[in-house]
């Protein structure tokens, strides 16, 4: 549901610009003066508790889930902070006739984490100013803000100004709820306001064995706005400002004080402190600086909001509750099928995590976490479908249990490559934090069942020493009920490689060895597909060249998996590159972005690059679409932007890194830049307890690291080696062999 009077004077602003404007250089501000023709593109902001697109109908919160198994998705939650203001006196609202002629903005201002819409009425000298935000320090709490300013009397040309103003304020928040039930529970009146709460609960159990009770959430208001709204604005008064604010939380006492310490202190104050916590992120937790094209710095900031914003605040008023996954579209969609309801997919792994953990390990762990919690729930889902082990679902939301859509069986069937995903990225986790600590306690536990569910679902041919994993679907989703995609089949064996490592550091040994060796005994059998003919790697059992492929799936056995480097992937590269259908999704692009750089073909990789990014980014916002413009998708597609990150920092940066042994390695070869960047700059870039700062050209590239934590490292780079102590910088250049910084 559109704010209807924002949208009338964006009809106005279409005579002032056909689009966003794009003469200004901060590279943190999102400015146009008319909004894009499909509001799904929208700005979405979330604080990891509560999350809204801009004039969506829908708030969403954190974990909270309405429908049974497959129909399970996101409950909305009426938008009541679609609130809507127009400046009127007693002849009336201000009329199109008053509107022409004057100045309209709307801004996504990303470093400070707020959406605002500026009205200046020149030739009355009027201001209207109304901003939006979930709050960054104060989670639970939804704000919406507006101040109207008045300049020095125009002589002769605003006569209206003369009588008093007042502002009117009207709420659309959209229909009623179909995933609520709500009733009001208390309302109570202070000074003149209506302060009331609401008490709502989700209609159908998702999985009653892992979810028994409905959801039950509260919701405070710091005023009613059942009704329009009038704020009398008296003419010797220069400027009137006004705050909303809405508190969410399943417990009714959480989102009571997170009200009632908001009102406690003055607006300024209330946005200060949600900006400091979006500054402190990006001077002291991630930010990528580049340097030569502003259009794509503003893309590269935009996507860094998007998926940092769907992540929890790590500082916070009240603690945060656990955190229930990052889904394709995050936390401010998910009613739709098109939103892929709020679920959770391999994105979360493969394409999300190795960007989040970048913004802080916090964040690394809390989206594994979300695996742990639900591991019994993965045990459950392979015993039913007849496997040991875990098996997590193709798609989890609340329950952990499987709630892929009734439309496709198939998929939540043969998508098995999820649970090694998992783990490929748990050892991910290992090589970059080098913490054996959390292996041990939140790392091996997953392990050793998904490496008995892959036990279980491979079957192997004695005769020919060699095991399948039989009747799957790789990430291509158009190639249903193959066998031994590769892609599968590769990421089953690091996952399983991972889990013996694990077992020797954190298990029993001595009475798994048989489980170990079973273990081990799939790894070296599994089969992987390579036609020695043509020198590549058939997609799966039985591929017919030149079919038609959808997405990246084969190609990743270079980059993410660095299994197969070799003559061989840039075979892959080539000949998949000719069958991928155009409109697959955006991080197809960027990975065969990615791997050509490997490959040391940088013209290519140009190409895909900004193929990845250039058809899927809507102008106004950088609002990232599924497919290409043009085509059916989703919107806010995080996953896209994850792809598209790595592509620029471990592509064109050359980055990456790999438990070998007890050991935690980042590797680094020459970087390269991408077409029209003269300088890329990342702080910080996590590695073991050390935050280094992240700089390369296409002449060289160098790692500044001030932060140590007392542990020591060891740099090698062809045949040198010396050990790290304190503070260090180093620079590799082209020409030169690769850089490894090792732990000791």
């Amino acid at each position: 549901m559109l704010m209807l009077q924002w949208v009338l004077m964006g009809a106005c602003a279409l005579a002032l610009s056909n689009g966003s404007s794009a003469d200004y250089l901060d590279p943190y501000l999102l400015q146009t003066k008319s909004l894009p023709s499909d509001l799904n593109f929208m700005p979405s902001l979330s604080n990891g508790h509560l999350g809204y697109t801009v004039f969506g109908d829908a708030i969403f919160m954190n974990g909270i889930y309405n429908g049974a198994s497959g129909r399970s998705k996101r409950a909305r939650i009426p938008n009541w902070l679609n609130i809507s203001a127009e400046i009127c006196d007693k002849f009336g609202c201000l009329t199109d006739d008053d509107v022409a002629g004057s100045e309209v903005s709307y801004e996504m201002d990303l470093r400070n984490g707020y959406f605002r819409y500026r009205k200046e009425y020149t030739k009355l000298g009027l201001t209207l100013e109304q901003r939006s935000y979930p709050h960054r320090y104060y989670n639970r709490a939804l704000v919406y803000e507006l101040e109207a300013k008045r300049s020095a009397r125009l002589s002769g040309t605003a006569e209206r100004i003369n009588f008093p103003l007042f502002l009117r304020l009207r709420q659309q928040p959209g229909n009623n709820s179909d995933a609520f039930d709500f009733e009001e529970v208390n309302r109570k009146s202070r000074s003149g306001e209506d302060y009331r709460t609401l008490r709502g609960r989700t209609k159908i159990l998702e999985f009653e064995p892992f979810q028994p009770e409905p959801h039950e959430i509260f919701v405070v208001f710091s005023e009613s706005l059942e009704q329009d709204r009038q704020l009398e604005w008296p003419t010797w008064q220069a400027s009137l400002q006004h705050r909303i604010i809405i508190s969410i939380d399943r417990k009714e006492d959480v989102a009571r004080k997170e009200l009632q310490d908001l009102l406690q202190i003055e607006q300024h104050e209330m946005l200060r402190r949600h900006t400091q916590v979006w500054n402190e992120f990006w001077d002291n937790e991630f930010s990528i600086d580049i340097e030569g094209d502003p259009e794509l710095s503003r893309i590269v900031n935009a996507g860094i909001f998007y998926l940092s914003s769907s992540l929890p605040s790590l500082t916070s008023n009240q603690a945060n509750e656990p955190y229930y996954g990052l889904s394709p579209t995050g936390l401010a969609r998910g009613n739709l099928e098109a939103d892929y309801q709020g679920h959770n997919f391999w994105d979360t792994e493969i394409w999300m995590w190795p960007v989040a953990a970048q913004f802080h390990f916090d964040y690394g762990k809390i989206l594994l976490d979300y695996r742990l919690r639900h591991l019994e729930a993965a045990k459950y889902n392979a015993n039913v479908t007849g496997y040991e082990g875990a098996r997590y679902p193709w798609e989890s939301a609340y329950t952990g249990t499987e709630v892929t859509n009734p439309c496709c069986p198939d998929i939540a069937q043969q998508e098995i490559h999820i649970s090694p995903d998992i783990l490929f990225t748990l050892q991910k986790y290992f090589a970059q934090s080098n913490d054996i600590d959390w292996v041990c306690e939140k790392a091996w536990p997953i392990a050793l069942e998904v490496a008995q569910f892959l036990v279980s679902r491979a079957s192997c041919e004695e005769s020919e020493d060699i095991c399948h994993l039989r009747n799957v679907m790789g990430p291509d989703e158009d190639h249903a009920d193959v066998d031994d995609n590769v892609y599968t089949n590769v990421v089953s064996k690091i996952a399983l490689e991972f889990a013996e490592w694990a077992g020797g550091k954190c298990g029993n040994a001595s009475s798994a060895e048989q489980t170990y060796l079973s273990w081990r005994a799939l790894h070296d059998r599994l089969l992987i597909l390579h036609d020695e003919e043509l020198n590549y790697h058939p997609q799966h059992q039985g591929y017919k060249i030149n079919a038609t492929v959808k997405q990246a799936d084969t190609i990743l056995l270079g980059y993410p998996l660095q299994f197969d480097t070799s003559d061989s992937h840039l075979n892959d590269l080539h000949y998949y590159a000719k069958v991928t259908r155009e409109s697959g999704p955006a991080m197809t692009w960027s990975m065969f972005a990615a791997n050509y750089l490997g490959t040391g073909e940088p013209e290519r990789a140009h190409e895909y690059f900004e193929r990845g990014y250039k058809s899927y980014v809507r102008p106004e916002f950088k609002v990232w679409s599924e497919n290409p413009i043009g085509y059916d998708g989703s919107a806010n597609f995080l996953t896209g932007i994850g792809g598209f990150l790595q592509a620029l920092i471990f592509g064109y940066g050359g980055l990456d890194f790999a438990r070998v042994g007890d050991k935690s390695h980042m590797i680094s070869r020459p970087a390269l830049l991408p077409p029209n960047v003269e300088r890329v700059t990342i702080k910080y870039i996590k590695f073991a307890s050390s935050k280094c700062i992240f700089q390369f050209q296409n002449a060289s590239s160098s790692f500044y690291c001030p932060e140590l934590g007392g542990k020591r490292f060891e740099l090698s780079q062809g045949n040198r080696k010396s050990q790290l102590n304190g503070s260090f910088n180093v620079t590799i250049k082209k020409g030169e062999p690769l850089l490894r910084i090792s732990t000791l």
